[in-house]
């Protein structure tokens, strides 16, 4: 199975959580009708990003092989997210892999000699 979605949810959840942390312990001083109003405002967002994990989910099992049904390759069609996943992608198969210090190569071990 592929745990791409969990992945994007969760960084999803974590972005929003931080979010409504800061609006904690702000009773005191902020009015409650405000709050409402910032946390309903916080939930539309969580939503929508929620929507959005859900076709970068799709874009991710379209390049992966798998066939979409007409109504899912219709929800990214309409979604308009096609290029913002591609970006990232790009960015990130461009992006350099770390090597770890522990595992050194052949030829290096041999040059330290």
């Amino acid at each position: 199975m592929i745990f791409k979605k969990n992945e994007y949810i969760n960084e999803t959840l974590d972005r929003h959580f931080e979010t409504w942390s800061h609006t904690l312990d702000t009773a005191d001083f902020v009015p409650k009708k405000y709050l409402k109003k910032i946390d309903k405002l916080i939930f539309n967002n969580l939503k929508q990003k929620l929507k959005e994990c859900e076709i970068f989910n799709l874009l991710y099992l379209q390049d992966q092989g798998y066939k979409l049904g007409l109504f899912q390759k219709l929800k990214i069609w309409l979604s308009g997210l096609k290029p913002l996943y591609l970006n990232e992608k790009q960015v990130y198969m461009t992006k350099p892999k770390k090597r770890s210090g522990v595992v050194k190569d052949k030829a290096e071990s041999e040059a330290n000699k």
